[in-house]
């Protein structure tokens, strides 16, 4: 068992064996957030990853065992940072008694490596005579916390004090204000909080580009004769065998080498805590490289991607800016989980959405862009996401044949609809219209005179699938049109597809945001993150592409979105406005109230019928997924879950509603009014989201453990509270206004 440590592992230093870490089994690894998982873990190819929680199940991050005024012991989660447990514990006065500089690692990893840092003056490490910080199983750490939201400070050594600080020109001593009485001096005062942030600050400023962080313990009386880049220190003096200094800074890289040999010449300087040297890590990397290369047959990852992923020194930095990450809270799809998962051997990787916010919080540099999008394409099973590709309507016909008449002196330009048909068609429309209308205002390198490409997927997909060929394929297509319609250029609405046609066409397309872009001034537009790619930036960055690959099915916390969006996908996952279609020709539409008017209680009745029969249908391929839970735990097995349930309930949305002409023509009425038609979308999810569906969800459960479709391994599980809530939970999360307004568009267009 290995919890992460609050170190900068994979740089010089390291932690313990991996051997004298209560390890039950050399193939499961309890981690937080990746801060200690280093070279040594190599040696284990594919782990089990278990998370170690951060929060316990009621959603508290502390509970107090025992106490009185001052100290108290509490319990917490080993998988918590010290930066979120220590905002949490100040609330209420308190602060961990021992606690590292670096508060971006996990209370457990730092109880089990045997800590120290602020309070090591008096209470030297987390297991030394006493014992201040104690394992009680993977999940929850015992801490000693005090009570002292203000401290005394002075540059003289003083026997009450619980910290001692080394800076560049002295030596500061923290007394907690309670010993004021006692001690009886004009010290000066500071609070516990504002030192603690300015800490974070300096710890913060050792990481920078092609610079390592070091940590290095000597005897106190040592003098430790190697120059580098020194930020901070702390002295380690009681609850430790000897009194030790330890001194937290970075080194440039070219300066390893140089680094190592002072090491030999001084044993009494260690880095610390101790394991390997940084060489003899990257010496692990490349040879457990060489075992799974053989794995990988057919494509072999190229070797300085492992060098590129390698040079990750664990800061775990990128985690606060990882839509993958704060979506799913699942370390596994952040930045760091995947360089672990590609280090210990691993192949088949998802895809994340590169928005490229980890890059730009990355200290050292490393492109980690570029490897998000190159990982999936050493997968050995390519499973590709289809997006759907509807036909476009006849009216939007009528506008290209209106182009093509009107500006028959410019050239012809191609615009590629794609999914935008099922996604974005008011957008389309209204990009068509913007040209009909303000096609003479155009610049002469831009034309209004555009021919429709429909029918074909960008590549998109088969990109995040790691199907290269595939994505090749699609482009060719698109090249072979622009061809044949001798056209000039091409547009795309979404910046998805412009990204894969610029990456893997010879010629280069055009975004078509950049021809309405100056009619947008003053509107609140969320750009996302393939955009980005592109230069544009906006304040909201929300992640709608998140739904597509691992994190399918996942609920976003806010399902209506006040901006503007851009991309086709994202203007009907999140349910919002396309900019593109604020250019709609504002149509004469008189609909009479008694023409829309319907007994709501069948549109009800149908509702839930099709969420009952949709249940009853997906149980043979949720059966098939339940052994996944065995291989990936409840969390794994419900992301796979709720896109099969959402499948069939919109299936059977579409033809128990489609089927009623008197519904059609109410909901086809209803799409003539936006504003009535979104109150009637949420009125409809708030129907089905408040009804009690545990009688169906546990029929649904019977006919999975009768279902041919289950392994044997796991007819158990089935029969467990556990996965009977998994099942409920899957199906309040299919349950979502997207749901009911795609089948309600796709109602209207059948």
């Amino acid at each position: 068992m290995i919890l992460d440590a609050s170190i900068f592992s994979r740089a010089v230093i390291g932690g313990y064996d991996v051997k004298k870490i209560e390890s039950r089994d050399k193939n499961e690894l309890v981690v937080g957030r990746l801060t200690g998982l280093y070279g040594n873990v190599l040696k284990y190819a594919n782990p089990k990853i278990i998370r170690a929680p951060d929060r316990f199940d009621d959603g508290s991050v502390f509970r107090e065992v025992e106490g009185k005024n001052i100290f108290k012991i509490f319990e917490v989660p080993a998988g918590i940072t010290f930066d979120k447990l220590i905002d949490e514990l100040s609330k209420i006065n308190y602060f961990p008694a021992i606690f590292p500089l670096y508060l971006k690692g996990t209370v457990g990893g730092f109880t089990v490596l045997n800590g120290s840092g602020f309070g090591s003056y008096k209470f030297g490490f987390t297991k030394g005579k006493k014992t201040i910080n104690e394992l009680v199983d993977y999940k929850v750490v015992r801490i000693l916390a005090v009570k002292y939201p203000e401290l005394l400070e002075t540059e003289s050594e003083n026997n009450f004090a619980w910290s001692a600080l080394i800076y560049k020109d002295s030596v500061r001593y923290y007394i907690p204000s309670f010993y004021n009485k006692i001690i009886n001096e004009n010290f000066k005062s500071v609070s516990t909080n504002n030192l603690i942030k300015s800490l974070s600050i300096e710890i913060h400023n050792i990481f920078k580009r092609n610079y390592v962080p070091i940590v290095l313990m000597a005897n106190y009386d040592k003098n430790v004769e190697f120059n580098f880049d020194f930020k901070i220190g702390y002295i380690i003096n009681y609850n430790s065998p000897e009194r030790y200094k330890v001194l937290i800074g970075s080194l440039e890289e070219t300066r390893l080498t140089e680094l190592f040999e002072y090491l030999r010449r001084n044993p009494d300087v260690v880095p610390f805590p101790y394991l390997k040297e940084y060489e003899e890590i990257h010496k692990d990397i490349l040879k457990n490289f060489k075992k799974y290369e053989i794995r990988v047959r057919s494509r072999r990852i190229n070797k300085n991607i492992v060098i590129e992923a390698s040079k990750c020194i664990n800061c775990s930095l990128c985690l606060d800016s990882c839509l993958a990450y704060n979506t799913t809270n699942s370390i596994i799809y952040s930045p760091l989980g995947r360089f672990n998962r590609l280090l210990t051997g691993e192949t088949n990787f998802e895809f994340c959405f590169g928005c490229a916010s980890c890059q730009e919080a990355c200290p050292v540099g490393i492109n980690i862009s570029n490897l998000m999008e190159t990982l999936p394409q050493f997968n050995e099973n390519k499973e590709t996401v289809e997006l759907e590709i509807d036909e476009v309507p006849r009216d939007i016909y009528e506008l290209e044949n209106s182009l093509l008449s009107k500006y028959r002196n410019r050239p012809v330009f191609l615009l590629f609809v794609g999914c935008a048909a099922k996604y974005d068609p008011l957008g389309l429309e209204g990009f068509l219209n913007y040209l009909l209308t303000n096609g003479d205002k155009l610049p002469q390198e831009l034309s209004p005179r555009v021919k429709l490409v429909t029918g074909i997927c960008c590549g998109f997909n088969d990109y995040l699938a790691g199907n290269l060929e595939g994505v090749k394929n699609s482009v060719e297509k698109i090249n072979r049109l622009r061809i044949e319609q001798n056209a000039a250029d091409i547009y795309f609405l979404c910046p998805e597809g412009l990204y894969i046609y610029n990456k893997f066409s010879e010629q280069k397309g055009i975004f078509a945001y950049e021809v309405i872009k100056n009619e947008l001034k003053d509107k609140e537009i969320h750009l996302g993150c393939w955009a980005k790619k592109f230069g544009y930036n906006s304040p909201y960055n929300e992640c709608a592409g998140l739904f597509l690959t691992s994190y399918k099915g996942s609920p976003l916390k806010s399902t209506r979105k006040a901006f503007l969006t851009v991309c086709p996908f994202s203007t009907w996952k999140f349910g919002t406005t396309s900019v593109y279609s604020l250019f709609l020709k504002k149509k004469e539409v008189v609909v009479k109230e008694e023409k829309v008017m319907i007994d709501e209680n069948i549109i009800f009745d149908l509702l839930v019928k099709a969420v009952v029969s949709g249940l009853m249908a997906s149980e043979d391929e949720v059966a098939e997924k339940v052994v996944m839970w065995s291989l990936g735990g409840s969390q794994y097995f419900l992301l796979l879950t709720i896109p099969i349930i959402s499948k069939h309930i919109s299936s059977e949305l579409i033809r128990k509603m489609g089927s009623k002409p008197e519904v059609k023509e109410f909901l086809s009425k209803l799409s003539q009014d936006r504003p009535l038609l979104k109150q009637k979308i949420s009125t409809y999810t708030d129907y089905l989201s408040s009804y009690n569906f545990s009688n169906e969800i546990n029929i649904l459960r019977d006919e999975i453990a009768k279902s041919n479709k289950l392994d044997y391994s796991v007819k158990d599980l089935v029969k467990t509270n556990d996965f009977l809530n998994v099942l409920k939970e899957a199906l309040k999360r299919s349950i979502n206004e997207n749901l009911i307004e795609s089948t309600i568009n796709n109602i209207i267009y059948l």
